[in-house]
């Protein structure tokens, strides 16, 4: 999962992230940065993980930049 590309996420970026234990935490509601997490494969080594976070305006476009495709099972 981590190294290929950095995942474009739909929170906008913001500088910090609430504090203690949170689970799926969402950024600013509005912003001109969008997140984007984890390293790609021109990182160096320790940049591979998820933990990494950096924001891109939303009309940028990178070779390293993508999205993850995910499936939701519907009932």
């Amino acid at each position: 999962m981590h190294g290929n590309v950095q995942e474009w996420c739909l929170d906008w970026y913001g500088q910090s992230l609430p504090g203690g234990s949170v689970t799926d935490p969402i950024g600013p509601e509005s912003g001109s940065i969008r997140m984007s997490r984890g390293g790609n494969w021109t990182s160096a080594g320790w940049h591979c993980r998820s933990a990494l976070r950096d924001g891109y305006a939303p009309e940028r476009r990178l070779d390293y930049l993508g999205f993850r495709v995910a499936l939701v099972a519907v009932p």
